[in-house]
C-alpha cells in the first residue's frame, strides 16, 4: 500500500493541558506556546514540539535536510543534536563531550538553544 502524508493543520497554539515534546521529551506546560501539526498518513496523528526544539531544528536546517516524505523524526533530531555537541563541545583532554555538556537530552537542547540565540544576537549587533 502506498500512503501519502497530508498535513491537515499547522500552528502555534497555547497549551490548555500538558503535552510532551516529541523531539526532546520536555513537558510543555499549560499556558506555554508550542508547535502542533496534524497529519494524515495511514491514520490521523499530531506532532507536538516545544518552541526551543522548533527553533533549534530550524536554525540547524534540520527541516531542510530531512526526507520530505517522512519529515523530521525524533531520532534524526537527536542525532543532529548529538553531532552538533560533538562538533562544538568535544573535550580532547578527557576524550569525551565536555562535562558541562553532559546532561539529560532536554537540558542539552536547552544549552544548544541558548548558544544559538546568543550567536544570533551577536550577529545582529555586528
Amino acid at each position: 500500500m502506498n500512503y501519502e502524508i497530508t498535513m491537515l493543520k499547522d500552528g502555534h497554539p497555547t497549551a490548555r493541558k500538558e503535552h510532551e515534546c516529541m523531539f526532546c521529551g520536555r513537558i510543555i506546560r499549560k499556558g506555554e506556546k508550542y508547535h502542533r501539526s496534524t497529519f494524515v498518513y495511514d491514520d490521523v496523528y499530531d506532532w507536538v514540539e516545544c518552541e526551543k526544539c522548533e527553533f533549534v531544528a530550524s536554525e540547524l536546517n534540520m527541516y531542510d535536510d530531512c526526507n520530505n516524505v517522512d519529515g523530521l523524526s525524533a531520532d534524526v533530531f537527536q542525532e543532529n543534536i548529538n553531532e552538533y555537541v560533538r562538533l562544538h563541545h568535544y573535550d580532547k583532554s578527557i576524550d569525551d563531550i565536555a562535562k558541562e555538556w553532559q546532561h539529560p537530552f532536554f537540558k542539552t537542547v536547552d544549552k544548544v538553544y541558548e548558544e544559538l540565540i546568543n550567536k544570533k544576537e551577536k550577529e545582529k549587533n555586528i
